[in-house]
This record gives C-alpha cells, structure tokens and sequence, in this order.
C-alpha cells in the first residue's frame, strides 16, 4: 500500500523493515548478527531485493571464523568463576523464614528456582547473544557442572562458617556429600539446554532459540526443588541434621 518501494537499506522505524547489517547508522556498525533484514519473514518474499544481505548464518561464520580457540575456552573459564557466585544470590532466599511455612516454600519452591535460573543466566546468555564465544555442547555442559560445583562449595561454607557454625561438624558430611554433588547435577541438566540452544543455532545457522532450554531448566528446578523437599521432611523427622 506504498507509493513507492521501501529502502531497505536505511528503514530504521519501527514500522519499517530492520536496516541492513553491516550499514554504519550514527557511526555504529550495525554488525550484529540480528541486525540483518534477511532472516526477518515479513521481508522473506522479496528474495531479488535481499540478494547480497548478509543473514545470519553468514554473520555467525564470520564471528566463528574471527574467534580464536583460546578467546573461546577463555570465556569458558571466566564463566565457570562468575557463574558459581552470580547464583549464590538465590541462596539468601532460602535461609529467610525460618520454620514457618513461607519459610519451607522459599526452601522448596523459591530457593530452587532462583538458584538454578541464576547458575544459568549467564551461560544461556552467551549461547543465545554470543555463541561464537562458545566452542562446543560438551564445553557448555561441563561449564554448567562446573559454575554449580563452585556454586554448592560457596553455599557450603556460607551455611558452616557464617550460618550455622555451631552445628558445622553435624551438617558437614550431609553438605558436602549431597547438597554439593546436587548442585552441580541440577546445574548440568540446565546447561544441557543452554548447549541445546547452541547446538541448533550452530545447525539451522539462525537465531538462537533461548525457548529450547525451558525444559531443561524446569527439570534442574524439580530436581532441585524435590531435594529441598525430601531433605526438609528428614530433617522434620530427626533422620539428618
């Protein structure tokens, strides 16, 4: 319904297509592999006009091809370093409550999902805005084992040093040989979709698709949550400390 054809090159409303990547805008280069009109659907039938658009997957090749394998394993253990202790936070939650009962559903409900989201933010950030930084699933996999390893070690001496240092010795074996094997578990289930979002972008050499990693998560967050659960009712019972 235009009197005339649209430029592609510089609509930049937000009733126009998106501009091209690659075109200097207010001196920014619009490099961003989702900048480019290409892969946009609404735009897909004028196929002649978008010949030479560089899409996505041609993008991601250049960034891949540009990475060098140190900047990639780099990034790799900087993750491992901050991801443990961006995930503490959610631990505060659940010590809030004490016995009570908005105390038990910070321990099963809140506490899990908070900790377990905050484990992987990080790490799905990076497989959906920049995978190219990444070098493989089993690297994001082991990434996640590894930031909630760290994760379950800073929780553990949180609980025995500031705390509960009073009932260290008692609580110790069951920390270290459960509570910390658990975080690192359910942490791994969650990259299993962080390396899932990954995978497919590298596949499909489109836009990552962060929705993929939904059913991963949710199941490090039941697995988390059902610890806390059977942990809280053995606790009650006098079972474990």
């Amino acid at each position: 319904m235009r009197s005339r054809p649209l430029d592609h090159g510089s609509a930049d409303a937000l009733s126009e297509e998106p501009a091209r990547a690659g075109e200097v805008v207010d001196g920014f280069v619009r490099d961003d592999p989702e900048c480019s009109v290409r892969d946009e659907p609404a735009v897909a039938w004028k196929g002649d006009e978008l010949r030479g658009i560089a899409g996505y997957g041609d993008l991601l090749a250049d960034r891949l091809a540009a990475t060098p394998l140190w900047m990639k394993y780099l990034t790799v253990v900087l993750l491992v370093v901050v991801a443990g202790p961006f995930g503490v936070f959610g631990a505060f939650w659940t010590t809030l409550g004490g016995g009570s009962g908005a105390g038990y559903f910070l321990v099963i409900v809140t506490g899990p999902l908070i900790e377990e989201v905050g484990k992987v933010a990080l790490l799905l950030w990076f497989a959906e805005r920049r995978p190219w930084l990444l070098p493989s699933g089993v690297a994001i996999v082991l990434t996640g084992f590894a930031a909630g390893a760290m994760f379950g070690v800073i929780e553990n001496i949180l609980y025995l040093e500031v705390y509960f240092p009073d009932k260290a010795a008692e609580i110790a074996p069951y920390r270290w040989l459960a509570t910390a094997p658990m975080h690192a578990i359910a942490s791994s289930i969650a990259a299993l979709g962080a390396a899932r979002v990954w995978r497919d972008a590298m596949t499909r050499r489109l836009a990552p698709r962060v929705s993929l990693a939904a059913p991963f998560i949710v199941a490090a967050v039941l697995l988390h949550g059902a610890f806390n659960l059977a942990a809280t009712v053995l606790g009650l019972a006098g079972i474990i400390p």
